[in-house]
């Protein structure tokens, strides 16, 4: 197998370790042979010569000897292992290499679009998104409202939304006290200053005479609240907590925030617009706070025109003037 040079260069010096410590090693055990056979055959001599210590003393040396033949022949063994986890570390650059050989032929057969997608599908998080934003646009086009589906079902939320707040069936209805109980919130009184102010021919809400009597951004939560548990939406509310709670939770790695774009640009008008007010209000209340912050920071659906929320002043809320100099005019 070739080496690369780095792994060639550390492989001559474990050769020159492994050469030159076998030799010292050969030498001890031969030595401590040496000895322990001269004085079995010569052990009157040994004797003499060592003033009657002879056989302590020879076995000192032969254990000597032998001790540090064996540590080297340790250590020889251990430097063996370094040298096939060298062979090893080769191997994985090997495949590595091949892999992105292989790779590189896909991406010059396949079109501009299918590169791209193939390009991220080498990523288990990013091939995971584009399947959970399939699912979710599923869920989308899946959504009902008063009999409608897709975009419909937003822009009927809406109508219903302000003849609800003029309805005497809707928000001026009496309200029991079992509606905390029923509904989990309590009921937000709408406030006799109010008047009709759902203008159902332009779907929006009236400014009243007063701005201090406009509706706040509580009461505009209240209501979107109370027309969603009477109508549902919340299977769709789910797909988009998870769908963002996802991009949010792997964007530091992965960096999916870039996609916030592709996920806002499979939106038609209206529901970006509901989501906005999702946004500005129920996500605080489903407990997503975080997620909420997140996404302000990274600007989601910022680019909604104020002219097409049910109170252009409603844009304030969430991006101020100040921060959008885009919608001044």
């Amino acid at each position: 197998m070739k080496l690369d040079a780095e792994l060639e260069r550390s492989i001559k010096g474990l050769r020159l370790k492994i050469n030159t410590f076998f030799v010292f090693a050969i030498v001890f055990a031969v030595a401590a042979l040496g000895v322990y056979a001269g004085f079995l055959f010569f052990p009157t001599e040994v004797d003499d010569f060592f003033s009657g210590d002879g056989t302590d003393i020879v076995n000192g040396i032969t254990v000597l000897f032998a001790s540090l033949s064996g540590v080297l022949f340790v250590y020889i063994a251990f430097l063996g292992q370094q040298w096939q986890l060298i062979y090893q570390q080769q191997e994985i650059r090997d495949n590595r290499t091949e892999m992105k050989a292989s790779t590189a032929e896909l991406k010059i057969q396949a079109k501009a679009l299918t590169e791209q997608i193939n390009k991220m599908d080498r990523d288990f998080v990013h091939q995971n998104f584009f399947r959970i934003l399939e699912q979710h646009f599923k869920t989308r086009d899946r959504v009902e409202f008063s009999g409608r589906t897709g975009e419909e079902a937003f822009i009927f939320f809406f109508k219903r939304l302000v003849r609800w707040v003029n309805d005497k069936g809707g928000w001026d209805r009496d309200i029991d006290d079992q509606f905390l109980m029923k509904n989990g919130y309590e009921w937000y009184p709408k406030r006799p200053e109010l008047g009709l102010i759902g203008d159902i021919d332009n779907t929006k809400l009236k400014p009243t005479q007063d701005p201090k009597h406009d509706l706040n951004k509580f009461e505009v939560g209240f209501i979107l609240r109370a027309i969603l548990s009477e109508y549902g939406l919340g299977k769709y509310l789910r797909s988009c907590y998870f769908l963002l709670e996802y991009i949010k939770e792997n964007d530091q790695e992965h960096d999916l925030s870039n996609y916030l774009n592709a996920v806002e640009a499979g939106m038609d008008q209206n529901e970006r617009v509901f989501l906005l007010y999702q946004l500005i209000n129920q996500f605080d209340v489903d407990g997503y706070k975080e997620l909420k912050d997140w996404l302000i920071e990274k600007r989601f659906l910022a680019s909604v025109q104020p002219k097409h929320l049910l109170d252009p002043r409603h844009m304030e809320w969430i991006y101020p003037t100040e921060r959008n100099p885009e919608y001044k005019k």
